[in-house]
């Protein structure tokens, strides 16, 4: 399966951060789709003190915590993209932004198309690779 893929998903900064007075700071990111042709669900855990984000038409959704930890929201984006998806995250305050990204891509390799040609036509094999990967900004 990895000679499938010559680059994984990765996320990435792609202009500086934008810094506010008070103390917050705005991260500009990328999510690179590496080798993969197309993404079905890509989730986003942050775990940081936000103020605001692109996702939701700005509306950040009540964050989760564990035993006084930090904030976490979770944005789940799910469909077909073919392309490269950038978005920014506001922390409200100057402590890391931890991200960590799960990639769910469907892709039937070869070996996958026969193993299915097995079966009834109203079988339906499903085959897919995960990514998991953390970044802190």
């Amino acid at each position: 399966m990895l000679k499938q893929y010559s680059f994984f998903p990765h996320l990435s900064t792609y202009k500086p951060h934008t810094l506010y007075d008070g103390g917050s700071r705005r991260v500009y990111l990328e999510f690179y789709l590496g080798s993969l042709e197309e993404v079905w669900v890509l989730v986003l855990n942050i775990t940081s003190p936000l103020s605001n984000w692109s996702f939701a038409d700005n509306v950040l959704p009540a964050p989760k915590s564990r035993d006084g930890g930090p904030p976490s929201y979770i944005c789940r984006l799910s469909g077909a993209s073919h392309e490269n998806r950038t978005f920014w995250l506001e922390a409200s305050s100057s402590k890391e932004i931890r991200v960590e990204v799960v990639v769910l891509y469907q892709y039937m390799v070869d070996a996958g198309k026969k193993l299915k040609g097995l079966f009834p036509s109203w079988v339906d094999v499903t085959a897919y690779s995960s990514f998991l990967s953390s970044y802190v900004f």
